[in-house]
């Protein structure tokens, strides 16, 4: 069954700000290239974070001592903790506070409705995926899962590089790869 719902109403419905969204893509690509410190200036270029944001989320993240700043000339970010223990759950209850479909499902907070109700059944089914889902997402694997499919994706757009869209787009005379972890690190 399909919907005619307008995408201006989807957006509104269930989804992360874009902080979060781009918080995430941020320690994707610092686990991916860790223990390298990566500068602003290609966390900007490499995940389309606009500055105004990057040093934000970038603040937050250090004040949750889950990266660490360097200054100067070789100086840059990388991460503070293991990305093997950093999960996509955690990650975005840094950035958003508490993630709950519904305010009756949210920890130390019921509804006056919730014994009578059925669709509270429904709401404490879904949060318990969701979080199982967040939670079984770690840091270092989505790093790996970025890595493997940006090298598929060069691979591609590499034996495509006379193509139209190649030619349109730049694909295939750059890398879209750029990150690039030392073997092993991830």
């Amino acid at each position: 069954m399909a919907y005619n719902v307008p995408i201006h109403s989807l957006i509104s419905m269930l989804t992360i700000s874009r902080e979060a969204d781009y918080a995430v893509r941020l320690l994707v690509h610092l686990a991916a290239a860790n223990p390298q410190r990566v500068s602003s200036r290609t966390l900007v270029e490499a995940e389309q974070v606009p500055e105004s944001f990057l040093f934000k989320i970038l603040q937050r993240l250090m004040r949750h001592r889950v990266i660490r700043s360097y200054r100067g000339v070789n100086g840059g970010y990388r991460l503070a903790v293991d990305p093997e223990r950093l999960t996509l759950y955690r990650l975005l209850e840094i950035v958003e506070g508490p993630i709950g479909l519904n305010v009756c499902v949210l920890s130390g907070q019921g509804c006056e409705l919730s014994a009578g109700c059925a669709v509270h059944d429904v709401w404490v089914a879904a949060q318990k995926q969701l979080r199982e889902t967040l939670e079984s997402a770690t840091v270092a694997v989505l790093a790996r899962r970025t890595l493997e499919k940006r090298r598929r994706l060069d691979e591609v757009f590499s034996k495509s590089a006379g193509s139209q869209f190649a030619k349109e787009t730049g694909y295939g005379s750059k890398s879209v790869c750029q990150i690039s972890a030392p073997r092993g690190s991830v």
